[in-house]
């Protein structure tokens, strides 16, 4: 059943792929100025990290996820807070999945602030032409959102921001990485 969603998953960002190419607006949500909790950057020193959020709750090795892309060239762990996971290595720790229900954490840019207090008729006021490709799919955890894709820089990449919602709200938010 994992693998099955895992599958279904995939196949749904490589269409959010396909119309990110051609959603040509120049709406983005930098990467360089969002900070976690509006302390840290997106790819920080894992004690810093550790330092903000507390000790992870668990710490997993993904030799046996089905993972088809990470931050890092090399070898790496999850570490995880509630719903909320982190790539990490011996040294530097990135965002990959943030549950924005959960409240633990919050991701601040200059353009808006990423929380549990986000709607997604305020995400349509400032990036109207990404909500107009918005789609519904069905995440583990979550059951059937509304997702849109957002860029996270401006160059021409397959990378960017997942925006999860549920009956409305801001509910998680992933950085996603094109296989």
């Amino acid at each position: 059943m994992k693998k099955i969603l895992s599958i279904l998953f995939l196949i749904i960002m490589m269409a959010f792929t396909s119309l990110g190419r051609q959603n040509n607006s120049t709406e983005m949500l930098d990467w360089n100025s969002i900070r976690i909790n509006n302390k840290l950057p997106l790819v920080c020193k894992k004690l810093d990290l550790i330092k903000l959020l507390g000790n992870p709750d668990k710490i997993i090795n993904p030799e046996y996820l089905d993972i088809c892309a990470s931050y890092f060239e090399k070898d790496f762990n999850y570490l995880v807070w509630g719903d909320c996971k982190f790539e990490s290595t011996n040294s530097q720790a990135v965002i990959s999945s943030v549950d924005i229900e959960s409240g633990i954490i919050k991701l601040v840019s200059p353009l808006i602030t990423l929380d549990n207090s986000v709607t997604f008729e305020k995400i349509k006021r400032v990036f109207p032409n990404s909500a107009k490709y918005a789609k519904e799919l069905i995440v583990e955890k979550k059951g059937t959102v509304l997702s849109i894709k957002l860029a996270s820089s401006r160059k021409n990449s397959d990378d960017g921001w997942l925006l999860f919602f549920k009956a409305g709200k801001l509910v998680r938010v992933d950085y996603w990485i094109a296989c």
